[in-house]
C-alpha cells in the first residue's frame, strides 16, 4: 500500500503539470479544437478560369488545380500537432460534385460522421478570371450576416498580397448560400493574371491524392499563409455579442 501511495503522490503532479500545459497551449492558440472544413473549388470536368483567358482544354492552368493546391497546404499547416486542428474536405482529387449544395452537404456530414459535431467554418478557396492579362485583385464573398467577421477576417490578410483590395461581396454565390454554415468563398487573385500565372508554373510538382498532381511554390504557400492567419484573426476575435440579426 505504501508503493501505492508513493506512485500517486508523484504522479499527481505530472498530471496537473500536463493539464497546465495542454491549457497553455489551447490558451495561445484559437485554433486548436476547431473543426474547419475546406472547398477546393470546381474540379473534373469543371475547370473554371483558365490561363490564357477563355482557353478551355487548351490551358496552360486549370482554376481547380490552383484551388487544390491551396487547399492542400492549407491543410498540411492547420493539421499540424502544435496547431490541432481538424480538417475535412469536400473535394480530394480531382472529381467533379454536381452541385455547390452537394459540396457543403459533404462538408457537414463528414464534419458530423468523423467528429460527431457542426462544421466550425466553411472556406471555399477560388481564384479569379479576367479577359485582361494585366489585371489582379482580391475579393472575398459572403452570403449571410453571419459571416461577415470571417469575410472581413480573410479579406484583411489576403488583400496585400496582390494590392489591390476588390472589396467583400454580398451575394448568392457558390458556397455561401447552403447549409447555415458561417462561411466564406475566396478569390485570392486571378489565375489570368500574367505574373500570378507564372508564380504557379514555377511550383514544384506535387502529389495531392492517387491521380493528381498539382504544382505548389512560394505564392500557393505565401496564400494558404494568408488564409491560416485570417482563419486565426477570426477564431481570436471575441464573439459576437447576441441581440438582433
Amino acid at each position: 500500500m505504501g508503493k501505492i501511495k508513493i506512485g500517486l503522490i508523484i504522479l499527481a503532479p505530472l498530471v496537473a503539470i500536463s493539464l497546465v500545459i495542454a491549457g497553455v497551449i489551447s490558451a495561445e492558440n484559437p485554433l486548436a479544437g476547431k473543426l474547419i472544413a475546406l472547398d477546393a473549388g470546381h474540379g473534373g470536368d469543371e475547370i473554371g478560369a483558365q490561363y490564357p483567358a477563355n482557353s478551355g482544354k487548351d490551358a496552360q492552368i486549370y482554376e481547380k488545380d490552383v484551388n487544390l493546391a491551396v487547399v492542400y497546404a492549407l491543410k498540411q499547416k492547420l493539421e499540424d500537432p502544435t496547431v490541432g486542428v481538424k480538417v475535412v474536405l469536400t473535394r480530394e482529387c480531382d472529381e467533379t460534385i454536381s452541385s455547390r449544395k452537394s459540396r457543403v452537404d459533404m462538408a457537414i456530414e463528414e464534419c458530423k460522421s468523423l467528429y460527431g459535431r457542426k462544421c466550425d467554418v466553411l472556406v471555399s478557396v477560388h481564384h479569379n478570371g479576367s479577359t485582361d492579362p494585366a489585371h489582379d485583385g482580391t475579393m472575398v464573398i459572403y452570403n449571410e450576416k453571419q459571416d461577415i467577421p470571417l469575410a472581413k477576417a480573410l479579406l484583411e490578410v489576403l488583400a496585400p498580397l496582390t494590392g489591390n483590395n476588390e472589396g467583400l461581396d454580398h451575394g448568392g454565390y457558390g458556397m455561401t448560400v447552403y447549409g447555415h454554415l458561417v462561411s466564406a468563398l475566396t478569390e485570392a487573385y486571378y489565375i489570368t493574371n500574367d505574373w500570378e500565372a507564372t508564380q504557379y508554373l514555377n511550383g514544384t510538382s506535387a502529389q495531392v491524392c492517387d491521380s493528381k498532381s498539382v504544382l505548389i511554390g512560394e505564392r500557393i504557400t505565401q496564400e494558404a499563409g494568408a488564409l491560416y492567419q485570417g482563419l486565426l484573426n477570426y477564431f481570436s476575435a471575441p464573439p459576437p455579442k447576441p441581440g438582433r440579426k
